[in-house]
């Protein structure tokens, strides 16, 4: 079993991009990878609020603990080889703030970049309308 569990945006085809990339890293299977949309991951994991994560990705820890945008990206990179070496940098204060930042900031926008993956209309509720 997994030692830590994110939960993604399966929605979203940058989001599966970055799982994509992960999973390559991830020989050693530290990592489960769950869609949101499955509706297993409701179950398993009721402390995460399923409106948050369509925010901002999340993390649960074998704790339970859930973890949240960059700190969700984090953990991530402190299970996986290599990029453990670098991840913890992502929680010094200066850094974790702009970073947080910029995650947020990518999360708002995801869909405006993938609108051919969203043709059929489905990420269209997840952009922000213009008021009239």
């Amino acid at each position: 079993m997994s030692r830590f569990t994110v939960l993604f945006d399966g929605s979203c085809s940058l989001c599966r991009a970055s799982v994509a990339r992960a999973r390559r890293f991830d020989r050693d299977k530290r990592i489960e990878f769950l869609d949101l949309h499955d509706p297993r991951a409701a179950i398993r994991f009721p402390q995460v609020n399923h409106e948050e994560a369509m925010r901002l990705m999340q993390a649960v820890d074998t704790d339970g603990q859930v973890l949240a945008g960059v700190d969700a990206w984090a953990g991530i990179g402190l299970h996986l080889p290599v990029w453990n070496q670098i991840a913890w940098i992502l929680f010094v204060p200066g850094i974790h703030w702009l970073a947080a930042k910029i995650y947020a900031w990518i999360a708002r926008n995801r869909y405006r970049w993938n609108r051919e993956a969203c043709a059929d209309g489905t990420c269209g509720v997840h952009i922000p309308q213009k008021p009239q």
